[in-house]
């Protein structure tokens, strides 16, 4: 993730650089922000899902060309909250002709190790991811751009979804495996070792 900047030089080149949110033309009296090599209007420089525009020095996910709030990123990936997300703290400045980002990165943690955070899908969107990943629970890249594209989802959002749900499903399976040889929480052996020893030692 990157780091957004800004200066004001009049140089004929910006007028050929284009916001990599609406596509229009930057102007040499526009005020933008940048991620990575693309380019917003101060305007259009807003989280993908909530629509709302990112604020100076507000941390942001920065995920194939799409650009995820704090909240919605942790959200999305259904991440644990001890886990270390990417995020990015922008700035805002005038326009440059350069296009040239300084890639600072910063890894943060959540306060709250235990505390597992919500996702804020909608009834519709599960419904429709889950209806795929019956059909099938690994699908190529093209099946996810389709799924994601049917959901109103970044791809990655879709993809993290599915990567979630087959590891539910996983396990989902060892538990029933577990419960279907018996464990007694001591070994790690299937059956349990401790029980087979202690029900000969008893008879």
């Amino acid at each position: 993730m990157h780091s957004t900047e800004i200066s004001c030089e009049g140089n004929a080149n910006l007028l050929k650089i284009k916001c990599s949110s609406c596509s229009r033309p930057i102007q040499l009296t526009d005020w933008i922000r940048r991620a990575k090599q693309n380019v917003y209007h101060l305007a259009c420089f807003s989280c993908d899902i909530c629509k709302r525009q990112l604020s100076t020095g507000e941390e942001f996910a920065f995920i194939e060309d799409s650009i995820l709030c704090k909240l919605h990123y942790v959200e999305h990936l259904e991440l644990p909250a001890s886990c270390p997300v990417l995020l990015t703290n922008s700035s805002v400045m005038e326009n440059s002709p350069e296009l040239i980002v300084d890639e600072d990165q910063m890894w943060i943690k959540h306060e709250n190790k235990n505390k597992r955070v919500r996702t804020s899908f909608t009834d519709e969107q599960v419904l429709i991811l889950q209806a795929n990943f019956d059909l099938d629970a690994n699908p190529d890249s093209n099946e996810l751009e389709r799924i994601a594209a049917d959901v109103s989802l970044p791809k990655r959002v879709t993809q993290v979804w599915f990567q979630n749900s087959r590891a539910r499903q996983k396990k989902q399976q060892q538990h029933k495996t577990r419960n279907h040889y018996g464990h007694c929480g001591t070994c790690n052996y299937y059956p349990c070792s401790c029980s087979n020893s202690n029900s000969v030692s008893d008879k």
